[in-house]
């Protein structure tokens, strides 16, 4: 019986609601009262610096030099190390292990080999917790052969050594590289990111690795991040020290993300072309009740849903990923998740490792999960907020400094007002490389649809630290902007005042201030947040690093911090972003950038100034940043090109033989008149788009085939799936070969 068609009566059966199978990290969770709170549960399945120090204490010691200083660690460390991490992930039920890695491709890689809250009182870099995507792998076994053994067939044993817990070979000609892998250069290599702890999934115990070709040159996400994260470290170590602080031993970048996304039937994802290969409907006419009864937002998760966000957190905290907020968001369908923040690699891999989950987790529950940009038109789509600080740690280890957070104290407003005015010089100047960060095909959908921020990157640091700074480019004091939280009161008795950041929230703007990190709102929600970290720590900086040149050339703190802002006002807004005459004042009076689209925005990431830029800070090499550009370019263009050959056949194959069945029952009437037209109208849009995609250029270069996806066949598409839409409001509800909006957002409820 096909999905949602109409069938005859029949007699009524009693209703059986099967109950989806139940994880093993639920059934512990529910084995006892509170279970899953208990420090027993929460990170039992990540091998975290607690674990590995009380493992290993002296390889530990050797690994936390060796993570500061970069030092090589000698093959008896290397062996105790893996020998520690064996020894745990074998005890948590791992046979197997994987070097687990991030293409550039957008979703994480594996090479498996065979084997809430956050303690903050804990020293490690990735707090433990307390009570209070398909990627990139290749499993490996945890044996060997017993080359000990005088026999011919050597016995296997179980073995795991520092020699493959820190290096795994494959072929880097076979992920996308831009051209710095070829067959015959093809040696690419995994290690350790030694930052970011080892976790078990199933029977695997999962490595996050770093991927590099044999010439060095960074073939993933991670590579470039672990190096941007280096770059804010040594400059924003230079600029603390300007401001007297010598007692910094570390500068770290931190990431909390808010990851969106729909849930719908599997049945119906099954039955939609679109969905199965494209990850987005690519046609579909908008359901009589969208979101504008606002009735989905914070509204009561339907049943299934709800179960399936239950097993999700009792599985993250079982990572130690840390999830304590999951609701309904704005769009029907639609949801969002969200952890305690981390150190940004971390944070990054936990949210692969987030995404990996949901997708497995959903099929056990007859469910499927959409991450994509924009997965239905007329409805919003998903995004992954970015929320981002960088703090100066303390070498005493009595705390840190947050560079985005202003205080009470001279001192803390002072270094915030700094750090503000170097954020606002980067948006300003490599504003193009701001807009890179949240690129892609599904994207381009969101940005500047009310929904989303607008494709003109500006910086939004309230209204009273914008007259503030505004007052230091005039020659004002660094210091008087205290942004203390203001008492709220409800006016019942009932009702407790509540404190609340001095400054109101701006949802249209793409880097707003939040009270103690800026958010960066117009990251997509398929993305890998690695590559949007990796470009604004890189813009933040180089804005450090010139204010400290400054510094060092004689200028004073004050005036430095005022040569910022010369640079970095036009980019400083606190209006409202949706706005009909942003778009012209942002270009015209301010000199900023309006990239509308991915490729518009690609065209300015190679150019020279950001050559120079990544290689000045150690990021990218200028061939690696040609070598990205022209990965991304060819990114768009194959999937521009999967959704229009999807379009096609769904057209082909079952719209146009349901108008034609759907003409049928009204030969001889005067009834459904206009609908032959609108079905002729449909054969010729899907025709010009068939002309169109075979007209693409397939000899020319990256970057022209997909100017001619975003110019030629982008356009084609809107044209044929108009005429789709309007014919599905005509054709009879029995002969539509697909489910429909209505049916696959609220089928599953």
């Amino acid at each position: 019986m096909p999905l949602f068609r109409p069938k005859a009566p029949e007699k009524p059966k009693p209703t059986v609601v099967a109950e989806p199978p139940r994880t093993k990290a639920q059934e512990t969770a529910s084995a006892t009262v509170g279970a899953a709170l208990e420090p027993s549960f929460l990170g039992a399945n990540v091998f975290s610096d607690d674990k590995l120090r009380q493992a290993a204490p002296g390889a530990f010691s050797a690994l936390d030099q060796a993570r500061k200083t970069g030092a090589p660690l000698s093959k008896e460390t290397k062996d105790e190390l893996a020998r520690a991490l064996m020894s745990w992930a074998v005890s948590r039920g791992a046979i197997n292990y994987a070097h687990w890695f991030s293409p550039m491709r957008g979703t994480c890689a594996q090479k498996h080999d065979g084997f809430i809250d956050l303690d903050f009182s804990s020293p490690s870099v990735v707090k433990p917790m307390k009570k209070d995507f398909d990627g990139g792998q290749k499993h490996d076994g945890f044996i060997d052969l017993d080359f000990s053994s005088p026999s011919a067939v050597r016995p296997m044993k179980k073995d795991f050594d520092g020699g493959k817990l820190f290096m795994a070979e494959t072929d880097g000609s076979s992920f996308p590289n831009g051209g710095m892998r070829q067959t015959h250069t093809a040696a690419a290599f995994n290690t350790w990111d030694t930052k970011s702890p080892p976790f078990v999934r199933g029977e695997t115990c999962y490595i996050p690795s770093c991927f590099v070709a044999w010439n060095g040159m960074a073939l993933d996400e991670k590579t470039p991040l672990l190096r941007s994260m280096r770059a804010v470290d040594e400059q924003g170590k230079r600029l603390l020290e300007h401001l007297g602080r010598k007692d910094v031993a570390e500068v770290r970048t931190y990431v909390g993300w808010e990851q969106e996304f729909f849930v719908i039937s599997k049945e119906a994802l099954n039955r939609r072309p679109d969905l199965l290969h494209c990850g987005r409907t690519v046609l579909g006419a908008p359901p009589a009740r969208g979101q504008q009864t606002d009735g989905n937002y914070f509204g009561r998760i339907p049943n299934a849903v709800a179960r399936y966000l239950e097993a999700v957190q009792k599985e993250m905290w079982l990572l130690g990923i840390p999830m304590v907020t999951y609701h309904n968001e704005v769009a029907p369908g639609q949801h969002e998740l969200s952890p305690i923040f981390q150190v940004s690699n971390v944070a990054v891999d936990q949210n692969q490792v987030c995404m990996e989950l949901m997708y497995d987790l959903a099929e056990r529950h007859d469910l499927a999960v959409l991450f994509h940009e924009k997965p239905f038109a007329g409805i919003n789509g998903n995004g992954k907020h970015n929320n981002w600080s960088v703090q100066g740690i303390l070498a005493s280890g009595g705390g840190s400094l947050n560079l985005m957070k202003t205080g009470a104290n001279k001192e803390d407003q002072v270094r915030y007002t700094v750090a503000t005015a170097c954020l606002a010089r980067g948006m300003k100047l490599y504003g193009d490389v701001v807009r890179c960060a949240c690129i892609g095909a599904g994207n381009d959908h969101r940005l500047g649809a009310q929904e989303a921020p607008p494709a003109i990157m500006s910086l939004y640091p309230g209204v009273g630290m914008e007259a503030h700074l505004k007052a230091v480019a005039a020659g004002g004091p660094l210091e008087g902007y205290a942004g203390e939280d203001k008492n709220l009161a409800y006016g019942a008795a009932a009702c407790q005042t509540v404190r609340v950041n001095a400054e109101d929230r701006n949802r249209t703007a793409p880097f707003p201030h939040c009270g103690n990190r800026f958010e960066f709102r117009a990251v997509g929600g398929m993305q890998n947040t690695a590559h949007p970290n990796t470009l604004i720590n890189t813009v933040l900086a180089d804005s450090f690093s010139a204010w400290s040149d400054l510094v060092e050339g004689g200028m004073s703190i004050r005036d430095a911090t005022a040569a910022m802002l010369k640079d970095g006002m036009p980019a400083i807004f606190t209006g409202n972003g949706y706005g009909k005459d942003w778009p012209q004042v942002a270009v015209q009076e301010r000199g900023l950038l309006n990239l509308h689209n991915t490729v518009t925005a690609l065209d300015e990431f190679a150019k020279e100034k950001n050559k120079a830029l990544f290689s000045k800070h150690g990021v990218f090499l200028p061939e690696e940043v040609e070598a990205r550009s022209g990965v991304m370019f060819e990114n768009y263009a194959t999937l521009i090109k999967i959704e229009a050959t999807t379009m096609i056949e769904m057209v082909n194959t079952g719209l146009i033989p349901a108008c034609a069945r759907d003409l049928k029952t009204y030969e001889g009437s005067k009834l459904g008149q206009k609908r032959e037209e609108l079905y002729l109208a449909l054969q010729t849009a899907c025709e010009d788009l068939e002309a169109t995609s075979a007209g693409l250029p397939h000899d020319a270069d990256e970057a022209a085939e997909a100017h001619y996806c975003a110019d030629k066949i982008v356009p084609a598409m809107t044209a044929c799936r108009k005429a789709a839409d309007a014919a599905e409001g005509l054709i009879e509800r029995s002969l539509y070969p697909f489910p429909t909006y209505a049916d696959i957002i609220y089928g599953h409820h």
